[in-house]
Protein backbone atom coordinates (compact mmCIF):
# COMPACT_ATOMS: atom_id res chain seq x y z
CA UNK A 1 0.00 0.00 0.00
CA UNK A 2 1.59 3.52 -0.71
CA UNK A 3 2.02 5.62 2.14
CA UNK A 4 1.59 9.74 1.14
CA UNK A 5 4.06 10.56 4.17
CA UNK A 6 7.75 9.71 2.55
CA UNK A 7 9.22 8.82 5.85
CA UNK A 8 7.24 6.20 6.33
CA UNK A 9 7.20 4.96 2.97
CA UNK A 10 9.62 1.80 3.03
CA UNK A 11 10.40 2.49 -0.87
CA UNK A 12 11.32 5.93 -0.30
CA UNK A 13 13.61 5.10 3.15
CA UNK A 14 15.52 2.10 1.24
CA UNK A 15 16.19 4.68 -1.75
CA UNK A 16 17.49 7.11 0.42
CA UNK A 17 19.60 4.32 2.29
CA UNK A 18 20.91 2.85 -1.22
CA UNK A 19 22.06 6.76 -2.25
CA UNK A 20 24.07 7.12 0.45
CA UNK A 21 25.47 3.47 1.28
CA UNK A 22 29.18 2.38 0.94
CA UNK A 23 29.11 -0.58 2.25
CA UNK A 24 30.38 -2.82 -1.23
CA UNK A 25 29.41 -6.15 0.55
CA UNK A 26 25.93 -5.08 1.29
CA UNK A 27 25.20 -2.74 -1.69
CA UNK A 28 26.24 -5.68 -3.68
CA UNK A 29 23.70 -8.42 -2.16
CA UNK A 30 20.82 -5.88 -2.75
CA UNK A 31 21.89 -5.22 -6.39
CA UNK A 32 21.43 -8.53 -6.69
CA UNK A 33 18.17 -9.44 -4.65
CA UNK A 34 16.12 -6.58 -5.13
CA UNK A 35 14.31 -5.89 -8.04
CA UNK A 36 12.46 -3.12 -9.58
CA UNK A 37 9.17 -5.08 -9.83
CA UNK A 38 9.68 -5.11 -5.98
CA UNK A 39 8.39 -1.07 -6.19
CA UNK A 40 4.99 -0.24 -6.20
CA UNK A 41 5.71 3.30 -7.61
CA UNK A 42 7.07 3.57 -11.13
CA UNK A 43 9.00 6.54 -9.98
CA UNK A 44 10.96 4.33 -7.31
CA UNK A 45 11.52 1.50 -9.69
CA UNK A 46 13.00 3.43 -12.32
CA UNK A 47 15.29 5.51 -9.68
CA UNK A 48 16.19 1.89 -8.26
CA UNK A 49 16.98 -0.05 -11.39
CA UNK A 50 19.63 3.36 -12.55
CA UNK A 51 21.08 2.99 -9.42
CA UNK A 52 21.19 -0.78 -9.30
CA UNK A 53 23.01 -0.35 -12.82
CA UNK A 54 25.31 1.76 -11.22
CA UNK A 55 26.02 -0.35 -8.69
CA UNK A 56 26.56 -3.62 -10.34
CA UNK A 57 29.06 -1.70 -12.55
CA UNK A 58 30.89 -0.18 -9.82
CA UNK A 59 30.54 3.33 -10.97
CA UNK A 60 28.66 5.73 -8.20
CA UNK A 61 25.39 5.44 -7.44
CA UNK A 62 24.71 8.47 -5.27
CA UNK A 63 22.03 11.14 -6.19
CA UNK A 64 24.11 13.13 -8.29
CA UNK A 65 24.77 10.45 -10.35
CA UNK A 66 21.59 8.88 -10.27
CA UNK A 67 20.18 12.13 -11.03
CA UNK A 68 22.57 12.23 -14.15
CA UNK A 69 21.87 8.92 -15.78
CA UNK A 70 18.09 9.90 -14.93
CA UNK A 71 19.12 13.78 -17.04
CA UNK A 72 20.81 10.92 -20.00
CA UNK A 73 17.85 9.02 -20.11
CA UNK A 74 15.84 12.13 -21.24
CA UNK A 75 12.18 13.40 -20.31
CA UNK A 76 10.30 10.53 -22.10
CA UNK A 77 12.39 7.85 -20.17
CA UNK A 78 12.64 9.74 -16.81
CA UNK A 79 9.77 12.44 -16.47
CA UNK A 80 9.88 15.46 -14.28
CA UNK A 81 8.23 13.42 -11.70
CA UNK A 82 11.08 10.74 -10.97
CA UNK A 83 13.60 13.77 -10.71
CA UNK A 84 10.84 14.90 -8.10
CA UNK A 85 11.05 11.79 -6.25
CA UNK A 86 14.26 11.35 -6.04
CA UNK A 87 14.78 15.00 -4.87
CA UNK A 88 12.65 13.67 -2.32
CA UNK A 89 13.82 10.88 -1.43
CA UNK A 90 17.82 12.13 -1.23
CA UNK A 91 16.76 14.22 2.00
CA UNK A 92 14.70 11.48 3.98
CA UNK A 93 17.63 10.73 6.45
CA UNK A 94 17.40 7.27 6.15
CA UNK A 95 20.35 5.46 7.41
CA UNK A 96 22.48 3.86 5.46
CA UNK A 97 23.51 1.11 7.59
CA UNK A 98 19.72 0.05 7.53
CA UNK A 99 19.57 -0.62 3.74
CA UNK A 100 19.66 -4.62 4.21
CA UNK A 101 16.18 -3.61 6.58
CA UNK A 102 14.50 -1.34 4.13
CA UNK A 103 15.56 -4.15 1.50
CA UNK A 104 13.77 -6.76 3.00
CA UNK A 105 10.41 -4.13 4.25
CA UNK A 106 10.22 -3.69 -0.09
CA UNK A 107 10.62 -6.90 -0.85
CA UNK A 108 8.40 -8.84 1.89
CA UNK A 109 5.66 -6.08 0.98
CA UNK A 110 6.56 -6.92 -3.12
CA UNK A 111 5.67 -10.63 -1.84
CA UNK A 112 2.72 -9.71 -0.04
CA UNK A 113 1.07 -7.88 -2.77
CA UNK A 114 2.15 -11.21 -5.31
CA UNK A 115 -0.46 -12.73 -3.47
CA UNK A 116 -3.21 -10.66 -4.01
CA UNK A 117 -2.34 -10.76 -7.81
CA UNK A 118 -2.39 -14.35 -7.67
CA UNK A 119 -5.65 -14.20 -5.39
CA UNK A 120 -7.30 -12.32 -8.33
CA UNK A 121 -6.16 -14.79 -11.04
CA UNK A 122 -6.96 -17.66 -9.83
CA UNK A 123 -10.70 -16.18 -9.25
CA UNK A 124 -10.80 -15.24 -12.72
CA UNK A 125 -9.18 -18.78 -14.17
CA UNK A 126 -11.79 -20.62 -11.49
CA UNK A 127 -14.79 -18.25 -13.13
CA UNK A 128 -13.15 -18.17 -17.02
CA UNK A 129 -10.58 -21.12 -17.87
CA UNK A 130 -11.41 -24.28 -18.92
CA UNK A 131 -11.30 -27.13 -16.66
CA UNK A 132 -8.64 -28.60 -17.24
CA UNK A 133 -6.80 -25.82 -17.28
CA UNK A 134 -7.19 -25.17 -14.22
CA UNK A 135 -4.72 -27.13 -12.19
CA UNK A 136 -1.97 -25.89 -14.30
CA UNK A 137 -2.64 -22.34 -14.25
CA UNK A 138 -2.32 -22.87 -10.12
CA UNK A 139 1.09 -24.78 -10.34
CA UNK A 140 2.42 -22.28 -12.44
CA UNK A 141 1.75 -19.50 -9.98
CA UNK A 142 2.73 -22.09 -7.04
CA UNK A 143 6.15 -22.36 -8.96
CA UNK A 144 6.62 -18.58 -9.55
CA UNK A 145 5.50 -17.72 -5.39
CA UNK A 146 8.07 -20.58 -4.15
CA UNK A 147 10.99 -18.93 -6.29
CA UNK A 148 9.83 -15.50 -4.56
CA UNK A 149 9.69 -17.23 -1.28
CA UNK A 150 13.06 -18.31 -1.73
CA UNK A 151 14.57 -15.01 -3.21
CA UNK A 152 13.24 -13.08 -0.38
CA UNK A 153 14.77 -15.61 2.47
CA UNK A 154 17.89 -15.16 0.91
CA UNK A 155 17.47 -11.48 0.97
CA UNK A 156 16.80 -12.22 4.34
CA UNK A 157 19.87 -14.47 5.07
CA UNK A 158 22.41 -12.27 3.12
CA UNK A 159 21.30 -9.48 4.62
CA UNK A 160 21.42 -10.66 8.51
CA UNK A 161 18.21 -11.50 8.90
CA UNK A 162 17.07 -15.16 9.86
CA UNK A 163 14.04 -16.31 8.37
CA UNK A 164 13.83 -19.27 10.25
CA UNK A 165 13.59 -18.10 13.85
CA UNK A 166 12.81 -13.89 12.90
CA UNK A 167 16.30 -13.51 14.97
CA UNK A 168 18.21 -10.92 13.47
CA UNK A 169 21.46 -8.67 13.65
CA UNK A 170 21.52 -4.77 13.04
Amino acid sequence: MIDEAPELDAEAMFLCAALWARDAERVAAVAELVLPDDFERPSHALIFATWRDQARTGRPHDAASIAARLADAGEECAPRTVHSALRGITTLGAEPVALGWYAIDVATAAYRRSFLRVAESVAHAAAAAPTDELFPILVQHGTRQRKESRRLAELQRRLGADPDDGSAEP
